[in-house]
């Protein structure tokens, strides 16, 4: 009787454990997304300081398929403005060399990405938007690890909370909240004899609603970066810059997009 009802348990815990979020191609066959981006920059050098507003604002689709090496992601704007404010002057370039080039990647099902193609970026918009690598950080990371309501995960500055679930017409939504500390210090060269270094300080936070059968529904990312380049050696002046960007995207099932 024991023996048995010690094979009964194992079951229930087998059962009682679960299997993480992850992403899948079928959740991506042919997905739209809004994504709206805003980005303003403070940067103060003695009693100079200069202010930068930036900002894009577009429609992504995702076309995804599994392989053999993992889940494959082509990804392209279908529309997108992307513009610039300084000193009371206003930069918009037209994207007409850009519109229909297409990311290549490899989609982990943590939602890491890795890149396997990245289209041609013209440089009147690569001075406006950095946008050769705008897919490497574009799907928010999944734990990985189920986590129950209420539980938490954490690994190298980085921490992932579930929330309370939500419903919508297609079923529950899972709720995930995340935050991340991070410090770099790197060194650069300024002349033959000089290097100068960056000191930069990252404070991320985001929230996710996710399906398991739809995956990412919508979600935000919250980002401050502190930068200083101290006086020091050929640095006469100190240099601090502080970048706050606000991420919003939003799952668009009312489009229709042509993903052949």
């Amino acid at each position: 009787m024991i023996g048995r009802l010690g094979a009964v348990a194992a079951v229930v815990a087998v059962a009682w454990v679960g299997e993480p979020a992850a992403y899948r191609g079928a959740q991506l066959r042919c997905a739209a997304f809004s994504e709206t981006i805003r980005t303003f920059v403070r940067g103060a050098s003695g009693t100079a300081t200069v202010q930068t507003r930036a900002g894009r604002q577009g429609v992504v689709v995702v076309a995804a398929r599994d392989s053999t090496a993992g889940t494959i992601v082509d990804v392209w704007y279908d529309s997108l403005v992307v513009w610039r404010e300084s000193g009371g002057e206003r930069e918009q370039p037209e994207l007409d060399g850009f519109l229909g080039g297409r990311y290549r990647g490899l989609l982990a099902p943590d939602g890491g990405y890795t890149s396997i193609r990245d289209p041609f970026v013209p440089a009147e918009v690569a001075e406006v938007a950095d946008l050769a690598t705008a897919m490497d950080d574009f799907f928010p990371r999944l734990p990985p690890v189920e986590l129950a309501r209420g539980k938490t995960w954490s690994d190298s500055g980085r921490t992932v909370r579930r929330l309370a679930d939500r419903r919508d017409p297609s079923g529950p939504l899972a709720r995930y909240e995340w935050t991340l500390s991070a410090r770099r210090g790197e060194r650069y060269p300024a002349a033959d004899t000089l290097a100068v270094v960056l000191d930069q300080v990252i404070e991320e936070r985001g929230e996710l609603l996710w399906s398991d059968r739809f995956g990412p529904q919508s979600w935000t990312r919250r980002i401050v970066v502190t930068a200083r380049i101290p006086a020091t050696g050929g640095v006469r002046r100190s240099i601090r810059s502080v970048v706050e960007q606000e991420i919003d995207v939003v799952r668009r099932y009312d489009l229709d997009p042509n993903c052949r």
